[in-house]
């Protein structure tokens, strides 16, 4: 059977009767490690599927010879240009091939692995394969990774070096980085992709506590790290890919730059020792942690809220207390009030009083002005018959004085006048 493919279907199902573990790889350019990685893990008891996008170097070739002694299938994969290189670096495109993969392959667990990695048991004495049949006889079905990501202090690595050897310190990954479930035991329903590979999905997922070692060797040296960088993967990252958030790893990096580290930046690996720290911080510690150190900010938030409603209390009392001096001061010109109103009521039934009075001497008044008004109009009317007599009487003198007997007895008047002069 050729195992040797391009994006066929995997026809390579039996793997192991019992129990058995695939890592499902998939590479460009990594010639100077990848036989170490492949022979690492097959040594380890793990069988690989060996998935080459494009390679344009030997990475290919050194996989080959492993074919039927560890490495299932060397698959080449399709979308490449013309001199052979890919296009682009769909890194949705290859996690949808794994997951595929997955399903198809008759394996107990498998790994989604890197090219540049190697994975080792948190028990010195267990291998790859041992630990992971221990996890799942203890009834767990994932395993989460704690990942080292190992750094050059020289540029004395050369191809076909064991890179372990030649870079022996790390730093721990970036926070967008460090989660790592990437091993699981076997099923249908799987999500690879829409974490972009960071952790496997599956209903009733079951995480070991204990977390594995992931030993990662991104840059091996100045040119190797010049080349990856800025050739082979910066500028063929999908910009659909990159809006999700991935492949933000190098993004810091400027062409020019030292890839070589200062060792006192980095930690030397001991194996033993960060088998121990696993062991005492594992993730239920870590969970455990999370949840006290929520309670103790619950507690924080929950201490300056009661500060502040404290400060809140004091300042409503200061204000109630303000508004009970107000309230009292209030009360004592109410009182005022109430005096000044009980006088002035006092003042006017008092007035009211008065007027009562003066109202019954004002009817009195007028009743007198009534009367005389009555006594007026009876004299003026005996003057007005006073008047009509006088008049009579004034008209019958003229009449007598007009008359012949007044005229006649006018010598008569005249002697009586004179004698009465003298």
């Amino acid at each position: 059977m050729d195992r040797i493919r391009r994006g066929a279907a995997v026809e390579c199902s039996a793997v192991s009767s019992d129990f058995s573990i695939v890592a499902i790889i998939a590479a460009y350019n990594e010639a100077d490690i990848i036989e170490h990685v492949v022979h690492d893990l097959i040594n380890q008891g793990v069988n690989v599927y060996f998935l080459d996008d494009g390679s344009t170097d030997r990475t290919a070739g050194a996989v080959e010879p492993y074919l039927g002694r560890g490495v299932l299938a060397i698959e080449r994969l399709a979308e490449t240009t013309a001199d052979g290189a890919p296009a682009v670096f769909g890194w949705e495109r290859i996690l949808l091939r794994k997951t595929e993969l997955a399903r198809q392959l008759d394996a107990s667990w498998f790994i989604h692995h890197d090219a540049d990695e190697f994975r080792e048991s948190p028990w010195s004495h267990l291998s790859l394969f041992e630990a992971i049949r221990r996890v799942d006889a203890l009834g767990f079905n994932a395993i989460d990774f704690a990942g080292l990501d190992f750094w050059p202090v020289h540029d004395r690595f050369r191809a076909g070096d064991d890179v372990r050897d030649a870079l022996t310190s790390y730093t721990e990954p970036a926070p967008y980085d460090r989660l790592q479930i990437r091993c699981w035991k076997k099923t249908d329903d799987l999500d690879l992709a829409s974490s972009g590979g960071h952790e496997v999905r599956f209903c009733n997922r079951r995480v070991f506590p204990v977390r594995f070692i992931l030993r990662h060797y991104p840059i091996r040296g100045q040119a190797h790290g010049e080349r990856k960088v800025f050739h082979e993967r910066r500028n063929r990252f999908l910009e659909r890919e990159r809006a999700r958030g991935w492949h933000v790893q190098y993004d810091e990096l400027r062409e020019g730059e030292s890839f070589i580290r200062d060792p006192s930046t980095l930690t030397p690996y001991d194996p033993d020792a960060v088998r121990l720290a696993l062991t005492l911080r594992h993730r239920d510690v870590e969970a455990l942690e999370a949840s006290l150190g929520e309670a103790l900010s619950l507690a924080g938030a929950l201490r300056v809220e009661i500060e502040s409603a404290h400060g809140e209390l004091a300042r409503t009392r200061a204000a109630l207390g303000a508004r009970d001096a107000e309230a009292a001061g209030l009360r004592d010109e109410l009182e005022k009030r109430a005096v000044e109103v009980a006088g002035t009521r006092a003042e006017l039934h008092a007035r009211n009083a008065e007027l009562a009075v003066r109202r019954a001497e004002l009817l009195a008044k007028n009743a007198e002005i009534v009367r005389l008004r009555w006594a007026l109009d009876q004299r003026l009317t005996e003057i007005e018959g006073w008047r009509a007599s006088l008049d009579d009487a004034v008209r019958r003198l003229d009449a007598f004085e007009h008359s012949l007997s007044w005229r006649w007895t006018s010598p008569a008047r005249a002697a009586y006048r004179f004698l009465a002069g003298r």
